[in-house]
């Protein structure tokens, strides 16, 4: 994760350069607010797995997924737009939708009778989750604009 942040911050700062200097082409503008998008999801992401809670308290692991959950069903459902694609690219959008709802749904049974065995057990499980979310997810995105 922290390698293709870095890779979308020195893009990001590419592109603030070419703002200040009012030599943004306007065709990247798009480009632009889907760059600064996935940073923010996955400094979200990074930000879950790093506060996930060292406990065997179901209350508080339930609580953290919550909010984790909450957050997935956001990627899922928002930013439906970009390039417009043929009726080939739209199949392909639909086929890398079709995999992150799949590995959404795997998460979810996964963690609906989750029951930790050690302390760490949920951190490491809910970094595991995101680790497989995220790679689908880009897949998903990268069918809308390709960075």
């Amino acid at each position: 994760m922290a390698t293709i942040l870095d890779q979308y911050f020195e893009k990001q700062n590419t592109i603030r350069s070419q703002i200040a200097e009012n030599s943004l082409p306007p065709e990247d503008l798009l480009i632009m607010q889907e760059l600064n998008y996935r940073i923010c999801v996955l400094e979200t992401f990074q930000s879950f797995c790093k506060s996930a809670p060292i406990t065997m308290d179901t209350k508080v692991m339930g609580y953290h997924f919550q909010m984790v959950d909450a957050y997935v069903r956001f990627t899922l459902n928002e930013r439906r737009f970009g390039l417009k694609a043929d009726a080939e690219g739209q199949k392909r959008r639909e086929t890398a939708l079709s995999s992150f709802e799949h590995v959404v749904q795997d998460g979810r049974k996964r963690f609906s009778s989750f029951k930790a065995g050690t302390q760490e057990q949920y951190k490491t499980s809910i970094s595991q989750y995101v680790h497989t979310i995220l790679p689908v997810w880009m897949q998903y995105r990268n069918t809308y604009i390709n960075l």
